[in-house]
């Protein structure tokens, strides 16, 4: 199966103090229009590659092509982060026709042009900082994060999904609309990654020094995902208060955002609940209603037993209902659709594989045989070549009567 992945990402922006504006050494794409003034370099940062060297486009950066796997794409800031409290927004999409595979990193890195290069997650030896990595495990498209200190080596890792400090599940495949991935980081201690203004992990053990830079790094496999990067920048965070030894609130945002999803939730549970009572009120107004003896019921009228039988199977049926709710709401069947695509898959396959052959023999068997019939006619013509010359012959040879 093939993938024609594009990802559209947008780096970090880092916002002043007060008047969140983005920090220009460490963003692009945030004004509209054109990324660069030039064709080939962005100011302020870095392209790399391996097998493949990222193409700037006027509104994105392509890290990694659609076609053609075992790419790598990297895009790395010249200049070191020397803010203590910062913001990072990275923007990205990721459109695909079927099932690719392929991976996202957006570092924070010591040194990370020399040390991490075009490297992902799993290829990288040793680096100090931050990684978050974008990409699918077990069938399950999932954001993660990863820290080094430089001590740990992970390319000789054998499995580096249990050095993840955390994780969330997003599908970043065949969306409509970029996703936003907002990274920030305090000074006093304090690490939050959300997605499209949802969290997805945080932390309040981890302290991001300065002096670091921001970069991205996109790895293809085969069939290969497609990342391309729209626009990055950074905003530094005001300063973060004293630790009063409680916990700060949550910001603003967050709060409304979480009131409205519990909003919608109990708008959906209620509408449920309303709808399921109403169909119990029919269904026992029904049960409820005098019903007109037959002619053949008359002489047997239902017992004690029947009507206790048909008490219990409502009994059931309505439990059955319960649990097919509460299973509507809280299961996962990103299963049942891939056994679903896997499926569909196969056919199709099947169909590719198989159909051109049997139209071919089809069409073999059931056509006329040209051949055939052009020899039949070329040895008629022979016969009465011959015939005729047989005939010429044979008069010329025949006694003359001469008067």
């Amino acid at each position: 199966m093939r993938l024609l992945g594009a990802a559209s990402a947008m780096l970090a922006i880092v916002h002043s103090a007060l008047a969140q504006d983005p920090i220009e050494n460490f963003s692009f794409g945030h004004k509209g229009g054109s990324i660069s003034p030039s064709s080939f370099t962005i100011p302020g940062f870095s392209l790399l590659g391996v097998e493949y060297m990222p193409q700037l486009l006027s509104d994105k950066v392509v890290m990694t092509p659609p076609f053609g796997g075992n790419k790598r794409g990297a895009l790395w800031t010249e200049n070191k982060n020397t803010l203590p409290d910062w913001k990072a927004d990275f923007r990205f999409r990721v459109a695909v026709t079927d099932q690719g595979s392929g991976s996202l990193q957006l570092w924070y890195a010591a040194d990370g042009k020399d040390k991490v290069g075009t490297a992902s997650v799993a290829s990288v030896s040793r680096f100090d900082g931050l990684a978050i990595l974008i990409d699918t495990v077990n069938g399950k498209q999932k954001i993660r994060g990863f820290l080094n200190d430089g001590s740990k080596d992970y390319k000789s890792e054998a499995n580096i999904d249990a050095l993840a400090f955390g994780h969330c599940d997003y599908t970043y495949r065949n969306r409509g609309d970029p996703s936003v991935l907002t990274i920030k980081s305090s000074s006093l201690g304090g690490l939050d990654v959300s997605i499209d203004g949802q969290p997805c992990f945080s932390t309040e053990s981890i302290r991001l020094p300065p002096d670091y830079h921001f970069g991205m790094t996109a790895s293809s496999g085969d069939p290969p995902d497609s990342f391309e990067n729209a626009n990055q920048h950074q905003q530094k965070q005001p300063a973060s208060p004293p630790d009063t030894g409680s916990m700060a609130p949550p910001a603003s945002q967050n709060l409304a955002a979480l009131e409205s999803r519990l909003d919608k939730m109990q708008s959906l549970l209620d509408k449920t609940s309303t709808n399921i009572g109403t169909q119990f009120e029919q269904l026992f107004a029904k049960l409820n209603a005098p019903i007109e003896p037959s002619p053949n019921s008359r002489s047997n009228p239902p017992t004690q037993a029947q009507i206790a039988t048909l008490d219990a199977r409502i009994n059931d049926l309505a439990n059955t209902i319960r649990s097919l709710e509460k299973e509507l709401k809280a299961g996962d069947h990103s299963k049942q659709f891939e056994k679903l695509s896997a499926a569909v898959g196969e056919v199709h396959k099947g169909v590719i594989d198989h159909v051109p052959g049997k139209m071919r023999e089809y069409m073999i068997a059931h056509t006329p045989r040209i051949g055939f019939i052009l020899y039949s006619f070329m040895a008629f013509q022979c016969c009465c070549a011959a015939a005729w010359g047989w005939y010429r012959w044979r008069k010329g040879t025949m006694p003359k009567k001469y008067l």
